[in-house]
C-alpha cells in the first residue's frame, strides 16, 4: 500500500500534518499553494531512502523527488533492481524551506523539531535498510557518515550516499562507483542481507 493510502499509517499521517502545520515553514505551503510531502513507497519496504527536504516541483506535486533529482533517484533505484515493493522516500523536514523565494538547505532547527516524528515514522515503517542522501538526512544519524559508508544504527543498517542533486551539478555522473557499492552491499551474502532474505 502506498504510503499517502496506507491506512496502518493513517493515526500517524495524520499527527504528521498536524505537527507541521505547527511549524513557522508552513507558510512557505500556504504562500505557494504547496504541499505537506508525506512520502511515496510502500509502506512495507525493505528500504527506506531519506532526502533533505521538498523542492519546487515536490511542493506542487505533494510527493518527495519527482523532479529532476527523483528523475536521478529513480535511476538508481531501477540499477538496484528494486521492485515498488521493496522500497519508500521520505525526507526529514516535510516543508519546502525557502529564502526570499529560492530553495535553501533546511536548517538545524527545522531537522530537529520534525526528528521525532522522522524516527516514529522509520519505526513504523520497518527497514532493514536506510539510505541516506546527503549531509542533511545523514545528520539524523551520524553528521559525520562518509560516502559509501556502512553503518549500523540500533536495528538498521544505514548507508551514505551524496543527494543526487550533487550529482545533477556534477553533469550527472560520479555515482557509479557508489551505487555499484550500495548494490553490492544490498546482495552480498556475507551481509547476509539480500533483498531476498529480507
Amino acid at each position: 500500500m502506498d504510503l499517502i493510502k496506507s491506512k496502518k499509517l493513517a493515526s500517524f499521517r495524520a499527527q504528521y500534518f498536524e505537527h507541521a502545520k505547527r511549524h513557522l515553514l508552513f507558510e512557505n505551503v500556504e504562500d505557494t499553494s504547496g504541499h505537506i510531502v508525506f512520502g511515496r513507497g510502500s509502506d512495507n519496504p525493505k528500504i527506506v531512502f531519506i532526502g533533505e527536504a521538498p523542492g519546487q516541483t515536490e511542493n506542487k506535486s505533494g510527493e518527495p523527488f519527482t523532479g529532476r533529482s527523483g528523475k536521478l533517484l529513480d535511476r538508481w533505484v531501477s540499477e538496484l533492481g528494486l521492485a515498488a515493493k521493496d522500497f519508500a522516500i521520505i525526507n526529514v523536514v516535510p516543508i519546502i524551506p525557502l529564502k526570499n523565494g529560492s530553495i535553501r538547505k533546511p536548517t538545524k532547527e527545522e531537522i530537529e523539531y520534525f526528528l521525532p516524528l522522522t524516527q516514529e515514522y522509520l519505526e513504523l515503517l520497518n527497514p532493514k535498510v536506510i539510505i541516506l542522501l546527503g549531509k542533511s538526512a545523514a545528520s539524523i544519524f551520524d553528521k559525520n557518515l562518509e560516502l559509501g559508508e556502512i553503518k549500523t544504527y540500533k536495528k538498521f543498517k544505514l548507508f551514505f550516499i551524496y543527494h543526487p542533486s550533487y550529482y545533477l551539478r556534477k553533469g550527472g555522473k560520479g555515482y557509479e562507483h557508489t551505487l555499484s557499492k550500495l548494490k553490492d552491499f544490498l546482495e552480498s551474502k556475507h551481509e547476509q542481507i539480500s533483498l531476498n532474505k529480507f
